[in-house]
Parts: structure tokens; sequence; C-alpha cells
């Protein structure tokens, strides 16, 4: 029995809840907790209750699950928006590759419970560690740093009112950055945070997060090129649907050129057996080893053929369907 059910005509392609597993990476576990605490995405219900994934969906989780495994926060993306969530991951590159020589900005941690990470922060290569105080008083008591680049601030639990009371803390402490702890948060909370002054990771605190965070925030890490995607091990989105693939191939008559109908044909062919690759069933370790392999592959060809597809679009000036 496959995982794929048919698909509709003129409908996008859909899928159950393996296959979207295999296809992302991510475990039946932690998507179940996804969706139900951050609402990453919305299924479709069968019949029978079972979830239905469009292609939309696994797009936008593949986003998320390549920026978690690059040490970003999953309460802290959720409810940014795919081209939010693209920009991240270029900027993010497969590691952080640091540009050349930097100054380190200065990080002060304030909180009890973030004494346990107090250590592998002195060590770090991305920040300076210049203090660590049980609380914000603590530190007011002292003498401030002239410049006080990122406070680390233990806040258990965040709600929508939250954001002003940060707000105003971030002006009183002059700190360029804060990052806030936390164990609980209302996505209300989370989305009147987002934004380039405040970051929120849950706890327990992670130093490659952490470290993470501070070198996409002051941009110490290099640009990448147009091939990071590739390196990184992500799975490119789909620049174009089946029906836009459809469309652009009839198109080819017009301007005398079968470029447009070559293109996405094969396009197409990549795009299914990139869901094949995906779902093939593994005897072994070794199998399974082979067929990411092969997804993964077939994604960046398919990637690749997209990106000479919306340069043949562009200079012909061809159009596309609206989703209208």
């Amino acid at each position: 029995m496959t995982d794929t059910p048919p698909a509709m005509e003129n409908e996008e392609p859909s899928y159950r809840i393996g296959a979207v597993c295999r296809l992302t990476g991510i475990s039946q576990h932690v998507l179940r907790v996804w969706e139900k605490r951050y609402a990453v995405v919305e299924p479709l219900r069968s019949e029978t209750q079972r979830r239905i994934y469009r292609e939309s969906d696994i797009n936008r989780l593949s986003l998320l699950k390549a920026l978690v495994d690059r040490g970003q926060a999953i309460g802290s993306i959720a409810d940014l928006d795919n081209a939010e969530l693209e920009r991240r991951l270029q900027q993010s590159g497969s590691a952080l590759q640091l540009a050349g020589t930097f100054e380190k900005p200065n990080l002060v941690m304030l909180g009890e419970s973030l004494k346990v990470a107090r250590d592998d922060c002195g060590s770090s290569r991305i920040f300076e560690l210049i203090g660590h105080f049980d609380q914000i008083s603590d530190y007011g008591a002292q003498t401030p740093a002239a410049r006080l680049d990122v406070a680390v601030i233990e806040w258990p639990s965040l709600h929508p009112d939250s954001a002003v009371e940060v707000t105003r803390l971030a002006n009183r402490l002059n700190a360029r950055h804060l990052i806030l702890v936390y164990e609980y948060a209302a996505r209300a909370a989370l989305q009147r945070l987002s934004n380039d002054r405040i970051t929120a990771l849950r706890a327990p605190l992670d130093l490659a997060a952490l470290e993470a965070v501070v070198a996409w925030r002051f941009g110490l890490v290099e640009q990448p090129d147009e091939s990071s995607e590739y390196l990184a091990g992500a799975i490119p989105s789909r620049r174009f649907d089946n029906r836009e693939l459809i469309y652009l191939a009839a198109q080819s008559s017009a301007i005398a050129c079968e470029c447009p109908m070559h293109l996405a044909q094969l396009i197409s062919k990549l795009v299914h057996f990139e869901a094949y690759s995906a779902e093939c069933e593994s005897r072994n370790s070794e199998d399974a080893a082979l067929h990411s392999y092969l997804h993964k592959t077939t994604s960046r060809a398919r990637s690749m053929m997209e990106r000479a597809l919306a340069r043949i679009v562009e200079l012909e000036k061809l159009s596309v369907p609206s989703d209208s």
C-alpha cells in the first residue's frame, strides 16, 4: 500500500504522514509535536481522519527542519513565513563559516538556571562572555559594560504582554540584542517578540543554537553563494508546481523554442523520482543511506533545472498561471 494518496486532477499532490517524514527527515513524533504546539502546518484530513499533507506543507517542513538542524529553535521560527525561512537558511550556510577576522560581540548571561551553560559559553569562538549574574538587578549593581552587545536572559514564561516589559528591559540594559531563554510561551508572545532586536530560544540553552543566533544577528558568517543550499544538504523548495509546469510546456510553440517544454518535462520527471526515492523501502541502513543520497541528489538536480527554466521564463517574458 502506497503512502501517497491519489491526487485529484488539477489538485496539489498529497501525502500521508509516513511519506512526509521520509521526505523531510522529521520523525512522526516530532512532527505531531510541532503541529500541536506550534501549528507549523495544517494538514487536511481524509474520510478516516488520517492526516493528508500537500507539497506546500512538505516545502515548509523541509525549511523548518533545515534551520533547526543549524541551531535555530523551532519556537522562534515556527511563525515565520517561507520567504523569511528561506532567507535565514541562505544566510546560515552549511555551518558557521566565519567571515575572516572579526571582533567578538560581548555577552552577559542573566539568570540562575543559565549557570549550567556558563562554562561552555566561556570558550565560544563566536562571542566573549563577560559575566554571569543570577539576577538582572545584580548586573545593574555592577559597573555595566560601555557597550553591551548581547544579553541572554532567563525568562521562564512568555506571554503576549511580555513584549512591552522585554523592550523596556532592552533599553535599560542598553543591549544591542536580547536572547530570551524560555520554558513556556504563547504563540502570540513569540509573534510579538519576533524582531531584529529580540530572539527567543527554548530552554535548556544550547551553545550551538546560541552561537548560531549571535553569528547570524551580528553578520559574522560568510555570505553563501548560490550553491550553498546544495552543500547544506537541505531539500530545495520547488519553484514551479505541477500546474505551472504543464502550462509552461504548452507555451513552447508560441516562442518557436522547445526549451520550456523539455525543461518542464524534465523537472516533472525529477519531481516524481524525488518522491519515489524518498518513499523506497529500505532493507538495511545501507539501503536507507543510498535512498537518502538519491533523494537529495535528485532534489538538487531538480532545483538547478528550475533555475534554468526560471531564466527562460524571465528572458522570454512568459506568463505563469496565477493561484486564482
